[in-house]
């Protein structure tokens, strides 16, 4: 039980740390990265008002070759400038000649940019902008590869920075978590310890008390005080039993799996308890998939069968039914037990809670301790499956346990 909790508690906190840096790294990349584009974007437009472009896209005439520029582009390499038709290709063009060599590979660069539906981007290492000037349409070029050079090694360092803090954090809350979890593993011993002598010494009471109730029935009769007494004597005699045998049950770390056919068993166990049913006037409307096979601790499903059966006897009002299915679906089986109650449509998660009963039950002559569906979920929870109570609609209470099959465990 406590590896389980120490497993999900340096999960959980793992997790937490690791979405809190990869959060943490990826703003500041993305900052990094927004203020890369800001930055030569700034650029770019200092350029497209540059006079001095104006001036020299007036007239037209062959590409040529732009070695210094009075706008501050002209300090990267890789500046270049187009001028465009309306169907994007390319009338002139001044290019940086040691990254576009010729025409040919300008006008491919300024395709890419023509089909980007924005009007600035990246093409490859390059960063475009695309304007409109009183000489015509221009596509403004600028190569940042050193840029993204140094973008690209922010990133990796603070991917190697991150992993080695996550790594190092895992190393820490694996070594702390034995402390961490101590409080909670010595408030469960001490409260199972409480529950075991508190059962010790509440049943040796209860027998004298119902020894000595035995022998005032011998001498003077039985009498309604004395069967109210017999009566409360069983009541706790239960209590104490179910609340020994939930302890247990909650300590056991590991089920001992063995297969058996799952569809028998509930067959088996509606025929037992139909006789009870139907003395207070309930019946069970079933819908069972045959060979349904599953590999658990079979006492244990058994007894979960049992717990549900016997809620959905003790809450379903007279001359109603219990509606009970188990229908297989490839790598799952499904286990539902319904019965009319007074609950409002939603989530009832709140009835496996230890004591839990539903105000109904609580003003009414229904015997119990609010302990057979907690009992049922630990059952669940030990066998790693999942176990939901719900009301589909207004006045029906449904119960729902889902089965993983054995040929996919």
């Amino acid at each position: 039980m406590f590896k389980s909790l120490r497993r999900k508690f340096i999960t959980t906190a793992v997790l937490s740390v690791t979405v809190v840096i990869v959060l943490m790294a990826g703003t500041l990349n993305f900052i990094n990265y927004y203020k890369i584009g800001q930055r030569v974007d700034a650029t770019l437009y200092e350029a497209a008002n540059s006079s001095t472009l104006t001036a020299v896209f007036s007239e037209d005439g062959d590409d040529l070759v732009i070695t210094k520029n009075a706008s501050s582009a002209t300090t990267y390499n890789g500046f270049s400038v187009v001028k465009v038709n309306s169907e994007g290709k390319v009338i002139r063009s001044y290019r940086d000649d040691s990254l576009l060599e010729n025409h040919e590979s300008v006008q491919k660069l300024t395709n890419a940019a023509v089909e980007r539906p924005y009007n600035n981007g990246y093409v490859g290492s390059y960063r475009f902008l695309k304007v409109k000037t009183s000489v015509g349409d221009l596509i403004l070029f600028l190569n940042i590869q050193r840029e993204l050079d140094s973008y690209h090694s922010f990133v990796r360092n603070t991917v190697i920075i991150s992993t080695i803090v996550i790594l190092s954090v895992f190393v820490l809350i694996v070594l702390m978590s034995k402390k961490v979890i101590l409080p909670i593993q010595q408030g469960y011993q001490k409260q199972k310890q409480f529950i075991t002598d508190a059962s010790h010494e509440l049943k040796t009471p209860l027998a004298i008390i119902r020894s000595n109730t035995d022998v005032l029935e011998l001498e003077n009769g039985d009498s309604k005080w004395t069967k109210n007494i017999q009566n409360q004597v069983d009541r706790l005699t239960s209590l104490v039993n179910s609340l020994v045998v939930f302890s247990r049950m909650e300590e056991k770390d590991n089920v001992e799996k063995i297969k058996f056919n799952l569809s028998e068993c509930l067959k088996t166990r509606i025929e037992d308890f139909e006789e009870l049913a139907n003395f207070q006037k309930k019946h069970f409307i079933t819908d069972i998939d045959n060979d349904v096979h599953y590999s658990g601790e079979q006492q244990a499903i058994v007894q979960l069968m049992d717990i549900l059966l016997e809620n959905s006897i003790k809450y379903a009002p007279k001359d109603t039914q219990i509606n009970v299915s188990l229908k297989k679906n490839r790598r799952h089986a499904t286990l539902k037990v319904s019965n009319v109650a007074n609950v409002k449509k939603g989530d009832l998660r709140k009835v496996f809670d230890r004591f839990y009963r539903l105000d109904e039950s609580r003003n009414s002559n229904i015997k119990g301790y609010g302990i057979g569906l907690s009992m049922a979920q630990v059952i669940a929870e030990k066998h790693k499956e999942t176990i939901k109570a719900y009301a589909p609609e207004d006045g029906i209470f449904k119960i729902e346990v889902r089965f993983t099959l054995d040929e996919h465990k």
